[in-house]
């Protein structure tokens, strides 16, 4: 599995740079980004070249997934302590009730079988 995930990576990687190095002009041209908000203000960004605007989607995208996976597994931690927990005091349960002194008790046999024993 791992041999495939390093091919993975490998073609990506291999495919990035052909894509940033064939389409270099492209990525070099200035852009401008312009925020405009009706009747209250217009924003206007300083040029940046648009493989800088791409490079920061990225980095944004992968911040945002790697914050998201960090706070699932933190909740699933939780969750795994919690249902530990539980176990726990389940099987102490079991067990105390495992090792209760058995005492002779009154059956709890049906009517019919009572009215058998009589005759």
């Amino acid at each position: 599995m791992r041999f495939i995930k390093v091919l993975f990576l490998l073609a990506l990687f291999v495919f990035s740079i052909l894509f940033f190095s064939q389409n270099n002009d492209v990525l070099l041209q200035n852009l401008t980004l312009i925020l405009d908000i009706p009747y209250v203000a217009t924003l206007h960004s300083i040029p940046l070249p648009f493989g800088v605007l791409i490079l920061a989607a990225f980095v944004a995208g992968s911040l945002l997934t790697m914050i998201y996976f960090v706070v699932d597994k933190f909740r699933g931690a939780a969750k795994l302590k919690e249902c530990r927990t539980r176990m726990a005091s389940l099987e102490q349960e079991l067990n105390s009730l495992r090792n209760m002194p058995i005492s002779e008790a009154p059956s709890f046999a049906s009517p019919e079988t009572k009215e058998e024993d009589n005759a």
